[in-house]
């Protein structure tokens, strides 16, 4: 399995974590797009691990165990991380198209090419934004904007996709919102413990349930350490 790193967010001061590689994440409790980088982290071996490792520090709010921790991961996720990083100059364009003169339209095309097939990491839209001529504070506040309005999703917090709206259907906008954390456990019991994030999105909507409402439920389940996400897009039990 992965290793997995735990690390805070610098806003509201809570646990979460993230794939070791990962350079950003969607904090599940404000929202704030957080630069792993930047934060202290504790290496764990699992996903698992790094769950319980969320939940005990949420609870102790961090402390001298988490100061330890980070202090003992030091040494490891420096020989972990890979030598060598993708930069700007290393991307080459889908086309040789001029960039609208917009920002929002830049941004918008961004998503078209790097977002709409697959879930992009948040890393790489960083790293595109330069290219973009756009400034990374200003993208992030779009992206939770475009993720309000259910323009987006994050399949995972550290990855976005681009959801087609052109062909909404008018009853959407008549979904309910509420949390469906107990629904998505059941759900997944009742299917081995496993299944494919479209297929329970598919099935809350079917019921009159929100996109956003199964993402944040699906956040919190993550970050309490009762899910995990094994392969992309694929949502198991712990």
């Amino acid at each position: 399995m992965k290793p997995y790193l735990v690390f805070m967010c610098p806003k509201c001061r809570n646990f979460t974590n993230a794939p070791l590689g990962q350079k950003r994440r969607k904090c599940s409790y404000c929202g704030k797009i957080i630069n792993i980088e930047n934060a202290a982290s504790a290496l764990f071996d699992s996903p698992q691990e790094a769950g319980t490792a969320v939940r005990e520090f949420n609870a102790s709010r961090g402390g001298g165990e988490f100061d330890e921790a980070v202090e003992k991961s030091r040494k490891r996720i420096t020989e972990l991380m890979p030598a060598e990083r993708v930069s700007v100059d290393d991307i080459s364009d889908k086309s040789g198209e001029s960039l609208p003169s917009g920002k929002r339209r830049r941004l918008m095309m961004m998503l078209e090419r790097e977002a709409k097939e697959a879930p992009c990491p948040l890393e790489r839209i960083e790293r595109l934004s330069k290219e973009y001529r756009l400034d990374w504070a200003w993208v992030e506040d779009q992206l939770n904007a475009l993720g309000n309005t259910g323009e987006l999703i994050f399949p995972r917090p550290w990855t976005i996709k681009l959801i087609k709206t052109a062909k909404k259907d008018k009853k959407d906008d008549n979904l309910i919102s509420k949390d469906v954390s107990n629904e998505i456990m059941e759900l997944l019991r009742e299917n081995d413990g496993e299944l494919n994030l479209e297929k329970i999105l598919c099935h809350f909507k079917d019921k009159g349930i929100s996109t956003s409402s199964v993402e944040s439920s699906l956040d919190r389940l993550l970050h309490n350490g009762e899910i995990y996400t094994p392969r992309p897009s694929t949502i198991c039990l712990i």
